[in-house]
């Protein structure tokens, strides 16, 4: 009996960067990080989602990109001990899920599953938990949601002449709306993803029930008021609306991720928006439109936690640099003309060289 059949080959094949990604940073954060086990285990189940939306880009380089991510000092921030957030907002989030997935099977009706898991979570949200923020649950939402976008993206709207085009499965789009509307309870931050959601959805093609609309019609307006009121509409505003036009906060942006990834992570992203906009036209629209939602937040936010807040587009910019790393290990691959690909992973392979050297200035600062 074979321990390795095809169909736990193809199942190793598509899930194994993003378990060696996420064991390999659950293990700094435990060990160099000194990171609290709950901690540490969101922020390597957030790392598994990243890499696993960019699985498509390569075995090798979705790895090194999880890593790459893993290791910028936005992301690493989060490390160490001292006071963390109260497990009763993972709680909530548990017990959520699980009356949904509960009533889904009982009932046999999608729709009144996931509206009674958003129901639960609000409630226990109000009740129990109130206004602080959970910046970690923040940052894992953003990661996966954007693995839902790439996930559907990449599977209706494939690179031409390669394989067809697929409708969006019911876990992808139900998925959208569930992390969605938690995420936006959690942190009205969260509602910027819905021009990008409902772009992805739309180029899609999604057949859609009514109750799916008026949810996302919903929970769109209630992030809106939510995040008036919690960045706005305060003593003390956090958003100076007009920021944008401050020359020096534009600098201070660009500076920001420049120190994530240096200049050549920039060159990259450049490099991997400008060829998705060229085989994945649907992908590099959307993300390009969730990543100058939060470029704009990053220009007109003026409080604390400016950083973390803006991990999505971190997150982001690594998607970009590892399509632009596997595009030219591609080009490397058809130039030498290796029938196996063995360019591909050898070129990803230096992609390595990205984490290593975070990894470098975490131990030696």
């Amino acid at each position: 009996m074979k321990l390795l059949t095809a169909e736990r080959r193809k199942t190793l094949r598509i899930w194994g960067p993003a378990v060696m990604a996420a064991g390999a940073s659950w293990l700094l954060l435990m060990t160099l990080g000194e990171t609290p086990l709950a901690r540490a285990c969101g922020l390597a189940l957030a790392i598994f989602g990243v890499t696993a939306s960019m699985r498509p880009m390569g075995f090798v380089a979705s790895a090194a990109g999880g890593l790459t991510l893993a290791l910028c000092p936005v992301f690493w921030s989060q490390t160490g001990g001292g006071v963390t957030e109260p497990a009763t907002i993972v709680i909530a989030v548990a017990v959520a899920l699980f009356a949904m997935l509960v009533s889904a099977m009982l009932l046999k009706r999608q729709d009144l599953g996931i509206g009674l898991g958003i129901g639960v979570f609000v409630i226990l949200f109000w009740s129990q938990i109130g206004t602080p923020q959970s910046l970690r649950l923040t940052g894992l939402v953003s990661a996966w949601l954007l693995y839902l976008l790439v996930d559907m993206i990449m599977l209706t709207n494939p690179r031409p002449g390669i394989k067809p085009a697929k409708s969006p499965k019911s876990w992808q789009t139900l998925g959208l709306l569930l992390l969605l509307a938690i995420g936006t309870v959690n942190d009205p931050l969260v509602v910027l993803f819905a021009p990008a959601i409902l772009l992805a959805l739309f180029l899609s093609y999604a057949r859609l029930p009514t109750w799916f609309w008026l949810s996302m019609i919903l929970t769109v307006i209630a992030g809106l008021v939510l995040l008036a009121r919690t960045y706005i509409l305060t003593p003390t505003p956090a958003v100076d609306i007009w920021g944008w036009r401050d020359a020096t906060r534009w600098i201070q942006l660009g500076q920001l991720v420049i120190a994530q990834f240096s200049a050549l992570g920039i060159v990259l992203g450049v490099i991997g928006l400008a060829r998705l906009a060229r085989w994945y036209p649907p992908l590099g629209v959307v993300t390009l439109f969730a990543y100058a939602a939060f470029v704009f937040f990053g220009l007109v936010y003026l409080g604390r936690n400016r950083e973390i807040l803006l991990l999505p587009l971190m997150i982001i910019q690594v998607i970009w640099m590892t399509y632009a790393v596997n595009t030219f290990g591609q080009w490397v691959n058809k130039s030498l003309e290796n029938d196996t690909g063995l360019w591909i992973h050898i070129v990803s392979a230096v992609y390595f060289v990205a984490p290593a050297i975070l990894l470098f200035n975490i131990v030696n600062p």
